[in-house]
């Protein structure tokens, strides 16, 4: 750990010594989930005050286990694991097991075509700047028939990861080996009776009889995965200084009992950067995302943002990357993204030995996709931004309430953690 920074002093005199459990109920509102409850439990080891871990280590065991269930048919059932420096050497193992269901998935097409104003075939030649005055349109009767479920589909997933790290260079960079095994079920909407009408051909039908994408009966989504990180952050589940460069190269292959083989390359940079360190604590955050996915890519994987610690980040649209937009508004083979935040905690304090640091977060974010790696461009950017409101709870826990604002939306957010 030579060239790793130690966890601030305004961080570590918080720091709790030894095991301890926080829980939360998940209380709030998503634009596609509806109302949305469960809860989440996590249990730390953090070690002795005495250890050299403790000073540079945001854990020495994490284990988290999440129930959350949505008023529109989401269910996620999730456990992780996470243990740094094991036995007090250089190697990480972390893991996850999952069960998703996603009713009312969206689908707004693939690639550049997603850029465009939303339309559908029941207002031809009309499109929508606004995505309530687009939905408010597909649920209209038109003699017995409708589009209300024109742009989704229902996604069911399990699937379970585990991933080795190793550090080298003193704790700054550490290579990843890694392996998962999902398998995904969709189902489509065609036909189905909505609101007394007959739901007329879903998007996704429609792309899937214009062979316009792959894997519309689901099917096995196994892969291995090798990744590279750079880390100098200075605490990793709420950093003040520090960079994060990671690049991840995923392969699913039929050998392995996957449905097609395909790749898909993703390089991720982050930055902090504290202002006026003598006077408040204020950090400066950015993020920026490469995805790039070629072969045979069913359409339920190309959302995919994958970097190390976080594959399961999708987009674009939605919290994780264009706040303001409906989630997968925009995605295809290649996909960019960047956000802006400033991290503004005012004050700090503890309440029967709990301790919470609440912090002020303006944001912005910017995304694009694309057809093909050669196809970049500066038109047809997307932009969204807003302001969120972020507790720290004993440090490591997150508690994030956001309003998100595009061209086509208002929407509100409360997630656990940060955007990045």
């Amino acid at each position: 750990m030579r060239n790793k920074s130690p966890i601030p002093e305004l961080l570590l005199k918080d720091k709790r010594e030894g095991t301890y459990f926080t829980g939360l109920p998940v209380i709030g509102v998503t634009p596609e989930s509806g109302v949305v409850y469960g809860g989440t439990i996590q249990w730390y080891d953090n070690g002795s005050n005495a250890s050299p871990f403790f000073s540079y280590a945001p854990y020495r065991k994490k284990v988290s286990a999440t129930v959350d269930l949505g008023t529109k048919g989401r269910q996620e059932y999730i456990l992780e694991y996470d243990q740094p420096y094991i036995a007090d050497t250089a190697w990480r193992v972390r893991a996850l097991g999952a069960y998703l269901v996603y009713k009312f998935e969206n689908y707004f097409g693939i690639g550049e075509a997603t850029l465009g104003r939303l339309n559908f075939p029941g207002t031809p030649g009309v499109t929508y700047r606004r995505t309530n005055d687009y939905f408010d349109a597909l649920q209209e009767n038109r003699g017995g028939q409708n589009w209300a479920w024109y742009n989704y589909y229902d996604r069911r997933q399990a699937v379970f990861t585990l991933n080795v790290e190793r550090d080298y260079l003193g704790g700054l960079l550490r290579p990843l080996v890694g392996f998962q095994m999902s398998h995904v079920d969709v189902g489509d909407y065609t036909g189905r009776e909505v609101d007394g009408a007959i739901n007329q051909e879903t998007k996704l039908r429609e792309d899937y009889t214009n062979g316009a994408i792959l894997g519309f009966d689901g099917g096995w989504l196994n892969l291995l995965r090798v990744g590279l990180t750079y880390d100098s952050r200075d605490y990793e589940p709420d950093p003040t200084s520090g960079i994060l460069a990671q690049a991840l190269l995923e392969g699913a292959f039929r050998a392995l009992g996957a449905g097609s083989n395909f790749g898909h390359l993703t390089l991720g940079l982050q930055g902090y950067y504290r202002l006026f360190p003598s006077l408040t604590r204020l950090v400066l955050a950015g993020n920026a995302v490469y995805s790039a996915h070629f072969g045979d890519t069913p359409f339920f994987a190309l959302p995919s943002l994958a970097v190390p610690d976080n594959e399961r980040k999708e987009g674009l649209g939605g919290w994780r990357t264009l706040r303001g937009y409906y989630a997968n508004r925009f995605v295809g083979d290649v996909a960019m993204h960047g956000s802006l935040e400033l991290r503004w905690s005012p004050l700090n304090f503890a309440v029967w030995n709990q301790h919470f640091r609440p912090m002020l977060v303006p944001f912005v974010d910017v995304g694009r996709v694309f057809d093909k790696v050669d196809q970049l461009s500066l038109k047809d950017w997307k932009v969204a931004g807003g302001v969120g409101i972020r507790i720290a709870w004993n440090l490591a826990t997150i508690i994030s309430f956001e309003c998100g604002f595009s061209s086509e939306s208002s929407l509100f957010y409360m997630e656990i953690g940060h955007q990045f």
